[in-house]
């Protein structure tokens, strides 16, 4: 992160995010936890006018090529959704987890960081698209990625929507209309 504000980028940009649980518990096996995260992820994107690319929800983590017209709002965007689903999670998730992410009397659910990198080639793209949709057969949770469904593999390999609408149009890339 400390690149992006020495680089100052202010423009149009995919970006390849990754943030994950503390202690990489996996808090997403749970299907109440991942649906709800996934909510939270389509309604900040919406609110924030961010295009959702591609993504995988990992038991612990989450992988996510996003669309951006303004760059500089990458680290307000990935914030804002941690923040809120971190506080929606802890009304949903089992107490057997809560207690896990609680230290002296704190709850928090995130590691305080994500990592980024900004796609600038189409072979960087393709690399990280194919990481996102095999990840789940490289942990071991399916056989074959269109088997995984919290991922957007379904959406670019079989044409066939997923729990969240991707951008396969660069609508990111396009003019605003005022």
């Amino acid at each position: 992160m400390v690149i992006r504000k020495r680089l100052n980028l202010s423009q149009k940009a995919m970006v390849f995010v990754t943030t994950t649980v503390k202690n990489w518990e996996p808090i997403f096996s749970n299907k109440d936890c991942a649906l709800l995260t996934l909510n939270q992820l389509r309604e900040t994107l919406s609110h924030y006018q961010v295009s959702l690319v591609a993504y995988v929800l990992m038991p612990s983590h989450i992988h996510l090529l996003l669309g951006f017209q303004e760059i500089e709002n990458l680290s307000l965007v990935v914030q804002s959704f941690k923040r809120i689903a971190a506080r929606k999670l802890k009304q949903t998730m089992p107490t057997n987890q809560l207690h896990k992410f609680m230290i002296d009397g704190k709850y928090n659910l995130w590691k305080p960081r994500f990592d980024d990198l900004i796609i600038f080639s189409e072979k960087q793209f393709k690399i990280k698209i194919e990481y996102i949709h095999n990840n789940p057969v490289k942990a071991g949770l399916v056989e074959k990625p269109t088997d995984y469904v919290y991922s957007s593999v379904n959406d670019w390999l079989l044409d066939r929507e997923g729990i969240l609408p991707v951008d396969k149009n660069w609508e990111w890339l396009k003019e605003e209309v005022i």
